[in-house]
Order: C-alpha cells, then structure tokens, then sequence
C-alpha cells in the first residue's frame, strides 16, 4: 500500500487550516465573555463554549495526524509500513477529536445559548456531563430559540424585557448579537468537525 506525497501535504495543510479554524471558533465566545466585562466565567455565551469542542477535539486531538501527515511528505516515508501504520493510529485520534467537536457542537446548537433559558440561567445551572453525548438521540433539537425573538429575551424579575443584556462597562452586546453569536460558533464546529 503506498501513498501520494502530494495528496498527504494537500491533506495536511488542509487539516491544519481547519484545526486553526476550530480553534478560533471556540475562542471567539471566550474573548466576547472576557471583553463585556474584563472577567472570564461571568457572562458566558453558552454552556459548551467551557468543553472546549474546538480546542480539545477539533484542534488539539487533531494536529498529531497534521504532524503526521507533513512528516511523510517530508521524510519521504510514505510508503513504509510503520509510517503508515503510525499514520492510521493518529487519523482514529483526529476522528475521535472530530466526532467529539461534532456531538458537543450539536448539543449546543439544541441547546441553544444562555441567555434564552432564563434569567437565572449561568454557568451553574448547566447540567451536560460526557455521559450525555451517548444520548443525542434523546435531544430534542429545536431551534427555535433562534427564529423566534419572543422565545429569548432576557426577562427581569417583574416580568418586563430589558433592553441590554450586558456590557456596562466594556464591549456591549445585545440580545441578538449573543444568540448569533451562539449559533455562528457552534454552526461553524460542526461544519469543521465534519469535514475534519
């Protein structure tokens, strides 16, 4: 069994750009977290941002199949028998990492993001475990929270919608640009998962 030089450089840089890509995804809730009000943990965009779907599985679990791959090409070792056994074992490792972005990223798209499950809604009252992956099957994915504006306002206790959701002292951000936010970012770890 052999293998193209060129075809595993192409298939290497490919997988880099997306794992850089995944990466920066699952960051970007982080820095609009930190930014509203310069600390981490206190307005956070969803629950799954802190599982680290992008980072972990499309990024990190991701690169040894990249580093892999480049060798190959560089070394000229393609066609051998350990390097291609080698290289088998870390693409089941970048699949792992792919498929764990993929079921975090949709169980946050059904999920949808904090702010359009209440007002006492926070980082507290998130309940996902890893044992909940298993049962994808049982969610229910709706996405209305996104199509239905009335679904998602952040009510106060008298009842009445405010107005800003947050961001009293640095970056401002409404309703509307949280829960795009959300699905722009979990959206984009599946697409990335899945060609990964």
């Amino acid at each position: 069994m052999t293998c193209c030089e060129a075809f595993t450089s192409c298939n290497g840089f490919v997988l880099l750009s997306l794992c850089i890509i995944a990466m920066v995804l699952n960051l970007v809730p982080m820095f609009a977290d930190y930014a509203m009000d310069k600390v981490l943990f206190h307005h956070p965009v969803s629950c799954f941002e802190w599982w680290l779907p992008g980072v972990v599985g499309g990024g990190i679990l991701v690169l040894p199949s990249v580093t892999m791959a480049f060798a190959a090409k560089k070394r000229g070792s393609c066609n051998s028998r350990c390097g291609m056994l080698l290289t088998s074992c870390l693409c089941v490792l970048g699949v792992i990492g792919a498929l764990y972005c993929v079921l975090v990223s949709f169980f946050a798209l059904g999920t949808g993001p904090l702010i359009c499950q209440g007002t006492d809604a926070s980082l507290s009252s998130c309940t996902f475990t890893l044992n909940d992956i298993g049962s994808l099957s049982e969610l229910n994915f709706d996405i209305s929270w996104y199509f239905n504006e009335n679904g998602c306002w952040n009510k106060t206790q008298d009842g009445t919608e405010g107005n800003r959701i947050l961001g009293e002292e640095g970056l401002e951000l409404d309703k509307n640009e949280l829960v795009n936010l959300h699905l722009v970012t979990f959206a984009g770890l599946v697409a990335v998962g899945l060609m990964e």
